[in-house]
Formats: C-alpha cells, sequence, structure tokens
C-alpha cells in the first residue's frame, strides 16, 4: 500500500534582509530602532528624477560636513580614553625637553637651507599626483580599492534600510511616508505607541519577574517580525541598486577620476597651503600638523566630483530601469550620508596608501589619535 501523499507545502517565505544593528529590547530597554537620516531639509531630486547642480554642491557640502561630525566624534572619543599621570607628564616633558635641545644643538652646525616655496609646491603636486595614479589606475581597480567597494555595498545596503524604517521622507522631515505594506503600518504602530505599551504592561501584577521579561521579549518579538517582513519587500529594489552603485563607483574609480589626478592634486595642494613647511628636511612630506589640511582640502574635492557624477548615474540608471521604483527609493539616492560613507571609506584607502608610501609623515597610532582621518 502506497503511504498517503503529503499535504501540498506552501511556497516559503521571502528571504529575510540582512539584520540592522542589534535591536534594543522594548521597555527599560530602549525604543525601536529609528533612522539615522536626519529631518534637516537636504537637496532632493526633481519630479523627473534629476538634480541640479546648485543641488549637487549643496549634497557635496552636507557629505561633507557629516564626515567632519565623524571625525570629531572619533578625536573626542580617543581623548576621553587617554590616561595620564604626574609622573608620565613628568618623564614626556623631560624627553620632548631633550629632544628639542638636541634639535638645536644640530641646526647649530647644519648649514641653513633654503627652498622656494613655488618650487616645494611643484614638488609636492607631482609627487601627489603620482601616487593618485598608481592608487586610481585606468586599467583595473587595485587590490586596496577593490576591497573597500565591498564596504561601500554593505553600509549602503544599512543605509537603505534605516531609510525603510524612518516614517518620514528623506528630505521632507514633516511629511509622512505612506503605508504601502500592512507590516509596515504594523511596525510603525508599534513604535510610535512603544512607551505606552511597556507602561501598561509594568502596570500588571505578575506572578514573577520572568513572566514580566517574557511579556517584553514576546512584545519585542513582534515588532521585529513585522519590521523584518516588510523590509523583506523592499529587498529586490536594494538588490538593483547595489549593483547599480557597485557599477557606477567603478566606471568613476576607473573612468572619472584618474583623468582628473593631477587636477586633484594640484587643488588640494594650494588649498591646504602644504608647501607652507619649517623642516626643509621632510618638506616633500606632509606633516601631522598639516595632515587635517590636507583631509579636509581632499574630501572637499573628492566629495564634488563624486557627487556630480554618482548622482547622474544613479538617477539615470533608476529612470531607466525596469524595476518601477517607488518615491521614498528615489529620494533615497540622492541621501548624503550614503556619499559620507563612500568618502570616508575610499578616502581612508588614499590615506592608508599614501601614509604607506611615506608621503604622510604621521605617528605610528594617527589612525586613532587627534589626527585620525
Amino acid at each position: 500500500m502506497l503511504p498517503p501523499m503529503p499535504p501540498e507545502q506552501a511556497p516559503p517565505p521571502p528571504r529575510p534582509p540582512p539584520p540592522l544593528p542589534s535591536r534594543p529590547r522594548l521597555a527599560s530597554h530602549g525604543q525601536l530602532p529609528v533612522s539615522r537620516i536626519p529631518n534637516a531639509p537636504a537637496p532632493v531630486p526633481s519630479e523627473n528624477g534629476v538634480m541640479t547642480t546648485a543641488a549637487k554642491m549643496s549634497l557635496a557640502d552636507i557629505a561633507l560636513q557629516l564626515r567632519d561630525g565623524q571625525i570629531e566624534a572619533r578625536i573626542v572619543h580617543y581623548k576621553a580614553d587617554l590616561e595620564t599621570s604626574p609622573e608620565l607628564d613628568a618623564i614626556t616633558a623631560k624627553v620632548v625637553a631633550e629632544l628639542k635641545e638636541m634639535k638645536r644643538s644640530a641646526s647649530g652646525t647644519m648649514q641653513a637651507v633654503t627652498i622656494d616655496p613655488k618650487t616645494l609646491e611643484i614638488e609636492l603636486m607631482t609627487t601627489l599626483r603620482q601616487m593618485l595614479q598608481k592608487l586610481f589606475r585606468k586599467d583595473n581597480l587595485s587590490i586596496m580599492v577593490k576591497r573597500r567597494l565591498g564596504e561601500v555595498s554593505k553600509r549602503f545596503a544599512r543605509l537603505f534600510f534605516e531609510s525603510e524604517i524612518a516614517d518620514k521622507l528623506q528630505g521632507k522631515g514633516d511629511v509622512a511616508k505612506t503605508m504601502r505594506y500592512p507590516d509596515q503600518a504594523l511596525f510603525h504602530l508599534l513604535s510610535r505607541f512603544e512607551p505606552e505599551l511597556m507602561k501598561e504592561l509594568d502596570s500588571f501584577e505578575y506572578a514573577s519577574p520572568r513572566v514580566s521579561e517574557d511579556a517584553k521579549t514576546i512584545l519585542a518579538g513582534w515588532a521585529q517580525g513585522v519590521r523584518d517582513q516588510f523590509l523583506a519587500r523592499s529587498t529586490p529594489e536594494l538588490n538593483v541598486l547595489v549593483k547599480m552603485l557597485n557599477e557606477v563607483m567603478t566606471r568613476f574609480l576607473l573612468a572619472e577620476l584618474p583623468e582628473q589626478n593631477g587636477e586633484l592634486a594640484w587643488e588640494v595642494v594650494k588649498e591646504a597651503k602644504l608647501a607652507e613647511t619649517r623642516d626643509p628636511r621632510t618638506s616633500y612630506k606632509v606633516s601631522a600638523d598639516a595632515f587635517p589640511r590636507f583631509r579636509q582640502a581632499f574630501e572637499a574635492h573628492f566629495l564634488q566630483r563624486l557627487v556630480a557624477y554618482a548622482t547622474d548615474e544613479m538617477l539615470g540608471r533608476v529612470n531607466a530601469s525596469e524595476t518601477p521604483f517607488r518615491t521614498e527609493t528615489i529620494r533615497f539616492v540622492a541621501d548624503p550620508h550614503i556619499y559620507s560613507d563612500i568618502c570616508e571609506v575610499v578616502c581612508d584607502a588614499v590615506y592608508d596608501y599614501l601614509y604607506n608610501e611615506g608621503f604622510l609623515d604621521l605617528p605610528t597610532d594617527w589612525k586613532q589619535g587627534p589626527v585620525a582621518p
């Protein structure tokens, strides 16, 4: 006798999206996760999906401000972690005094060296251009840059999901999103009334504290479940966008940026005033004192080029795509956090390379210290 036929199985559920940062539990453990995208107005594409030159410049400025905020936060955190003692400070002061005395003694026996600032400026421009040409080549992406593109995709995906769980439209902080899915509406409902729900839970009498904790865990699980369900619905859009971003960034780093290495080097050296050095023996390097100016100038001009190129390319591909993108998605493409994150990842690779090649004369702990990019 043949065994009975198994009942027809339902199709498997959609694959859940990559997880967002660890979600705090409800009640005293914190609110449901919200987007880090600010409510301040930001440039957004027009109705036909294009951005003006002024909007691109404004977007680059906002991205640079976000980048500066990241660096300031890193420096403050670094300084807060430092531990000193009077004994250590005294030893350090003594060593510094001895080094200064040795330097004065040595300078008395050395013949004064004078370098023409114009000559030094040209030398710095030439050196920086040559190094950028090695890092950003037309024939192939360098291994260092290729590795960073994977990190760019990861950050892009995280920003996309953060924008999805926001209840306001990107660029219009006071305009609520249209609820397109039932699970999306339920997630925002739980997020909005979480304090009241937790207050009601805490007002009950429980047989044991474990029951109270389990109730909060179940409520957190409901919120997590409906969030993952509606994020899974937008995953196909994300997959298309990530592919577009990889194509755009590859072309930018292979075709667009290499053509401007010389111009970029000239702008950075000029604007950062790198030729103004006091020590002729290291005049061909960028000192720790000059590095903040170098970073500011390099990232400002890098972002101007990146935003001008990538926004047109991304919006053009979105408009020409067969995938019907939502209004929220088109606005997300112009999120300044995207370009700030790309700037951080790519420019950190540039600084690593320049440091290893000796162009940046920085301390060994420069990544954690006050000169950290």
